[in-house]
């Protein structure tokens, strides 16, 4: 039986709840669910980790989880999510060997990167990943998805809910509001089941 770590940083909640239907897919597998900071071990066959999306990055905790765990992490297979308001895919990935997801409240057309605005650019998959291979260039990503989760300002600290009120004055596209569907955590969740 395979065993696999779900381990996720939330500060809204919304990725701990993204992280959970991601693990109740697995009913063939020994599945953990873990915050990165529960994690004690990485004794694993598969690895999913999650964050929220953090200016393009993933949360602090997630990237002390992964530089922390750099020379095991390349060895293991990894899926990755993000839970985001925004995300576009671009021209760049055909050159990916990655799996890449993005849920239904995202278009999924791929557009030409040189035409995506600087605020596009810096929510475009590549540069996601960019930003994570930065963090740890040896990191063995398999897969990677985007869920569109919820944006409640009551449930971010003070300063990111600030700045998240600043972005939606900005972004006419990101309200506040509930985006969770759980019909894309599974469709991704079955594609890892197959690989």
């Amino acid at each position: 039986m395979k065993k696999i770590l779900v381990a996720y940083y939330s500060e809204s909640g919304s990725t701990k709840e993204i992280a959970v239907e991601i693990g109740k897919q697995f009913t063939s597998a020994q599945v953990d669910v873990l915050t990165v900071q529960e994690v004690d071990h990485l004794a694993y066959d598969i690895i999913v980790l999650g964050s929220p999306n953090r200016y393009g990055k993933p949360a602090t905790e997630l990237i002390q989880f992964l530089k922390k765990n750099e020379a095991k992490l390349t060895k293991i297979p990894i899926a990755f999510f993000f839970s985001c308001m925004d995300c576009y895919r671009s021209d760049q990935e055909s050159n990916l060997d990655i799996d890449v997801y993005c849920d239904s409240n995202f278009q999924d057309q791929i557009r030409d990167l040189n035409k995506l605005s600087s605020w596009e650019k810096s929510h475009a998959v590549s540069s996601y990943l960019e930003n994570l291979t930065g963090i740890s260039k040896d990191i063995n990503i398999q897969s990677i998805a985007f869920f569109k989760g919820r944006l409640d300002f009551k449930k971010l600290s003070f300063f990111n809910a600030l700045v998240m009120r600043l972005v939606c004055l900005l972004n006419k596209n990101i309200k506040k509001g509930d985006y969770f569907k759980s019909k894309d955590i599974i469709d991704w969740s079955y594609n890892l089941i197959l690989a």
